[in-house]
């Protein structure tokens, strides 16, 4: 496992930005802590989803989504304790892309 803000330092900053704009900075040090657990993508769709581990993180049940960037479609899931467990990310061709180069290297 790799630390989000080290696999994808741009998307982190941007949505760290995005999440205190939208009323939400109780969920930036969550983003800053989480790892990179593992990621799917769906050609189909162009979706990519980043399933995450905060380090406080259990096996809760689903929470609330939160839309980041509608116009991008990028939400953060987490947990029924508030807890961050993913990133959807759509048009998430370029995410899997950064990320595939980066477990290459």
């Amino acid at each position: 496992m790799i630390a989000l803000k080290d696999a994808l330092p741009f998307l982190v900053l941007d949505l760290e930005s995005a999440l205190v704009r939208i009323g939400r900075g109780d969920m930036v040090e969550q983003l800053r802590k989480a790892t990179l657990h593992r990621w799917s993508y769906d050609e189909n769709a162009d979706a990519a989803y980043l399933h995450l581990r905060a380090p406080d993180a259990g096996d809760g049940d689903a929470g609330e989504v939160v839309s980041v960037y509608d116009e991008l479609g990028i939400n953060l899931d987490t947990d029924g304790q508030g807890r961050l467990i993913g990133l959807d990310i759509l048009g998430g061709r370029p995410i899997i892309a950064q990320l595939d180069a980066g477990t290459a290297a």
